[in-house]
């Protein structure tokens, strides 16, 4: 059994602003699991394509992505995989870039889950230019006895536009709090959950819970361990996410990657395909009742395994 829910589809008006790049907010076009009790999933995180010189001091190489990414879609084709998720950053800046990037998702013949990062939506929000609100982008999807869910970290954030309401407020009020906090979260590259993003997903919570349903979850932002790069109001969906038992959290946003470990729930940071001018990171998951295995390759780092 499988099937998807997002409670905030794109509106006429902004399918028609972002034209072919609405299909990043497309629910994974899922089919049948393809084995019995093991699921199996491609993880990329953080291409970030932009036609721009490479920031060598930072290991920053944009355009490579180019030629990086074509190379992990190769190798995630040739595994059996029940979907493929993109935790975010597609580009890095420039409405042409995803012209560039997308078409290369086209050889992908997996079901393709995508997470909007920070830098995505920043590209977004400018290309729209308060013609219309930054579209919110989590979703759940349910298969084989899982339930995936996807938050949406840029709901809370600077990358909001006037017809967000007031969540461009939100998001400076929360930057300040957490700057007097001394927080090292509190850069302006980082979002935030709102309340009605919390609440929907505490009931995807509870349905999964009363339906037997294991539940893993993907976002942009990390959530754990304490580091700058992660959520602004982390610790809120950390604490909502380990009541619950969730078997994993994976995300992307801190190019280095990290995990930490909180109850029973591994929290996962991917490596950024960003980073060096030629290493193409990217993993395959492996989940069932034994818990979560990690293959890296391309310098990902592998875990969970015997």
């Amino acid at each position: 059994m499988f099937s998807v829910t997002h409670p905030h589809p794109l509106t006429s008006l902004q399918r028609e602003l972002l034209g072919d790049v609405a299909e990043l907010y497309a629910l994974p076009d899922l089919r049948p699991a393809m084995r019995d009790n093991v699921l199996r999933f491609g993880v990329i995180a953080d291409p970030q394509y932009a036609d721009v010189e490479a920031d060598i001091e930072n290991n920053l190489y944009y355009r490579h992505a180019l030629d990086k990414l074509p190379q992990a879609i190769e190798a995630l084709n040739q595994q059996p995989l029940d979907f493929v998720v993109t935790l975010g950053d597609l580009v890095d800046r420039n409405w042409a870039s995803y012209a560039a990037i997308l078409p290369l998702y086209d050889q992908l013949v997996h079901p393709h889950a995508v997470v909007l990062g920070n830098h995505d939506a920043q590209t977004l929000a400018q290309h729209l230019n308060n013609r219309a609100a930054l579209p919110k982008s989590y979703c759940a999807f349910r298969l084989a006895g899982w339930r995936f869910i996807v938050y949406d970290g840029n709901d809370v954030s600077l990358y909001c536009n006037a017809q967000n309401g007031d969540d461009y407020y939100q998001a400076e009020n929360l930057l300040a709090e957490l700057k007097a906090q001394r927080q090292p979260q509190a850069q302006p590259w980082n979002g935030a959950v709102g309340q009605q993003q919390l609440n929907w997903i505490e009931q995807q919570l509870i349905e999964a819970q009363q339906r037997g349903e294991k539940v893993g979850v993907f976002g942009h932002y990390p959530l754990a361990p304490h580091t700058t790069h992660i959520l602004m109001n982390a610790s809120v969906l950390v604490d909502l996410l380990s009541s619950y038992n969730i078997q994993f959290c994976f995300s992307g946003h801190d190019h280095r990657g990290n995990a930490a470990y909180i109850g029973q729930t591994g929290f996962y940071t991917m490596k950024g395909m960003l980073d060096g001018p030629s290493e193409v990171p990217f993993a395959v998951v492996e989940v069932d009742d034994n818990g979560v295995r990690i293959h890296g390759f391309g310098g990902e780092i592998s875990r969970g395994l015997c």
